[in-house]
């Protein structure tokens, strides 16, 4: 057996290594309903859907505004081309008029909303589909197609910018659709201009992870959402034969972007919060196609295991978007049940029709790159095993793992988009955002909110300092001016570091060491992380503050201990509240707070004598809806510890007296 593996250089290699392993001793997994005409149902239904808002030149109208958005249409004909290819032949005109329309688009430079450079390798994969069905239309696109110039009908090129640090996922996006066009043999350049791109401003992104850091070369601001999207269209790019200067280091850092992608991807299919554009279901669109055509690639040099994990993790992506359908077919583009018309969790830039069908076109590009139905599935990482991975580049993210259950902490302290703490909790069986699902955050030009206070708020340290006023780690460290939400931010400004490190038997102190003791007393199940973080100032009142946590089965131990003069310790805990349609339960006590949804609970105790819990009134905007906050409070102490339960809600008002009892 060969296997698809990673080169020595990368960072995780022996997580890697160590999760194969453990993969082919835990044998196959039940079966999770997915093939190919489920998937291809998916993206049909987000396609007839928005059939009915075709115009008479072949747009597709924004029902909400009334008019053609971004790259609907282009995202419309992709998707239906797929599918007139899979056998829906009726979609046949209605996708030729997409694709007439958005080519006339980038030929006279009239692309809705500036937008270009999304369009070629959408309409180029519709092109390619169906000019076999309509062979004398073909020869009329051939023929507009032939004359566009990327580097004046684009707007993310040199010779209209001028600036490297604008060479984005933008820039890679169009690169990728040009190279389809130059395959096609409807492009007079060869490919060296675009391996002058990619050398100069796309492969220096990539971390040794295989992550892409979008934004300014100088300081990236590296959404997770912005690294998926990019290596989607660079697989793209690959997958259809691009041979270039650059094609053995992008394949290389594309092979372990997905590793990166399988060992990270939550045991609910959806990838790690950060940043804009966070839970978009296009997130994890993208993810299906990057794990679609990677167990393919596994499945082609003879690895069942590898190509068996890729197709599950393909699957639990798929899996993560259809959760939201809506009944007409469309999907909440963003992870709450709130009215599209209330752009509740949007960016300024989010639009709903675009974002569905952009969706449903990466949905698409996965369904062509499917490995088939015969591929026997294997384990996800986050399904067997425990690993803490720690994220390169200036990601600035911890994500620890037991079978089952994810944690998401981000260590950045002067991003307002991204919070520090302990930002998202997923446990398979439960409702996705229960955890919750991600953390709330400051408001600097990008997300919108229906209701709710706009506040940074996640599982984090908090302390009141001798003037009697209260800090926490979430509200960060400022970074002396106004953000700018295109450029980002240095990392360093502000200053403040983190020490991570992870926690074994030998090197646990004092406090560590009880909490592991409780913890392994509370819990059948052996699989364990211990990991820690110092946190480094200038934060208000104390030098550092070190954060501890014990991931066991569905109890979390966490401690918190401060160095500096402060009047109380205290622990700030995130409540899922409204999700836009079913509110929460929340119930509280002085040492527990509790929240009940859909099924399941939460629950944080206070192990400490004499820590008191305060619920907050007010409600937090989260792009999941609404958050509660409580903050436990210990008055004269230095350190604090609780612990937070996961589970299904069983007979009403048993199972938590049990608990408490069990943990008194």
């Amino acid at each position: 057996m060969s296997k698809y593996t990673s080169a020595s250089t990368y960072p995780w290699k022996d997580e890697l290594e160590h999760y194969r392993t453990l993969a082919e001793q835990a044998g196959p997994p039940p079966a999770d309903g997915w093939n190919r005409e489920r998937k291809l149902a998916l993206v049909e239904s987000v396609v007839r859907a928005y059939t009915p808002y075709q115009d008479s030149q072949g747009a597709i109208i924004d029902p909400f505004s009334g008019v053609e958005r971004y790259y609907s249409t282009p995202a419309y004909a992709m998707a239906a081309a797929v599918l007139v290819d899979a056998g829906r032949t009726d979609l046949l005109q209605s996708a030729a008029a997409a694709l007439s329309q958005s080519i006339d688009a980038v030929v006279k430079r009239s692309a809705p909303d500036n937008h270009p450079d999304f369009f070629p390798v959408l309409m180029m994969r519709a092109y390619m589909l169906l000019k076999s069905h309509l062979p004398e239309q073909a020869k009329i696109w051939a023929e507009a197609l032939k004359t566009i110039d990327p580097e004046q009908d684009y707007v993310f090129t040199m010779s209209k910018m001028n600036n490297p640090n604008r060479m984005i996922n933008w820039n890679a996006i169009m690169i990728s659709g040009e190279y389809l066009r130059w395959h096609e043999q409807l492009a007079n350049e060869g490919t060296t201009w675009m391996d002058r791109y990619l050398e100069a401003y796309h492969v220096p992104r990539f971390t040794a992870l295989g992550l892409y850091q979008d934004g300014p070369l100088d300081r990236p601001n590296c959404p997770f959402s912005y690294d998926i999207a990019t290596r989607y269209h660079l697989g793209v790019m690959l997958e259809a034969g691009y041979e270039g200067a650059t094609a053995d280091r992008l394949r290389e850092q594309l092979r372990h972007g997905a590793f990166s992608l399988l060992l990270t991807l939550s045991p609910l299919g959806e990838i790690p919060p950060r940043g804009r554009s966070s839970q978009h279901q296009w997130n994890e669109a993208a993810a299906a196609y990057v794990c679609s055509t990677h167990a393919t690639q596994a499945l082609e040099v003879g690895d069942p295991v590898m190509a068996g994990a890729f197709a599950r993790a393909a699957n639990r992506c798929f899996a993560a978007v259809e959760r939201w359908k809506m009944d007409d077919g469309r999907l909440k583009i963003v992870r709450n049940e709130y009215a599209p018309e209330d752009r509740h969790g949007y960016e300024i830039y989010t639009n709903h029709t675009c974002y569905n069908l952009w969706t449903a076109a990466a949905l698409a590009h996965a369904c062509l790159s499917d490995p088939g139905d015969d591929v026997g599935e294997v384990y996800l990482p986050s399904e067997v095993g425990s690993r803490v991975l720690q994220t390169d580049g200036w990601f600035e993210t911890v994500i620890a793992s037991i079978p089952g259950q994810q944690l998401v902490l981000h260590t950045a302290m002067n991003d307002p988009y991204t919070i520090p703490g302990l930002v998202r909790i997923q446990q398979m069986g439960l409702p996705s955002l229960i955890g919750p699902s991600a953390a709330s955050h400051v408001q600097a030009g990008f997300t919108e909110f229906a209701e709710g206070e706009v506040r940074p708020l996640s599982y984090c340290p908090a302390w009141k300092t001798p003037d009697g006023v209260w800090h926490s780690l979430a509200e960060g460290i400022p970074f002396g001016g106004a953000y700018d939400r295109d450029v980002g931010l240095d990392p360093a400004q502000g200053g403040g570091s983190i020490v991570y490190e992870k926690v074994d038997h030998d090197t646990r102190n004092q406090v560590e060491q009880h909490l592991a003791e409780r913890a392994a007393e509370d819990v059948v199940n052996a699989s364990e992380n211990s990991f820690a973080v110092t946190w480094v100032g200038p934060l208000p009142g104390i030098e550092t503050l070190r954060t501890h946590y014990v991931q066991q089965a569905d109890l979390l131990t966490i401690t918190y201990e401060f160095e500096g003069e402060i009047a109380a310790a205290g622990a700030l805990i995130p409540l899922m509240f409204h999700d836009g349609r079913e509110q929460a339960v929340i119930t509280h006590t002085d040492h527990s707070v509790r929240t009940e949804y859909r099924g399941a609970y939460v629950e944080s105790t206070a192990l400490d004598q004499g820590a008191i819990i305060h619920l907050e009134e007010q409600a937090v905007a989260s792009r999941n809806g609404l958050l509660k906050e409580a903050r436990i409070e210990l008055g004269g102490a230095q350190s604090l510890s609780f612990t937070i339960r996961l589970g299904e809600v069983t007979h009403e008002g048993v199972q938590v007296e049990d608990e408490l009892e069990h943990q008194a």
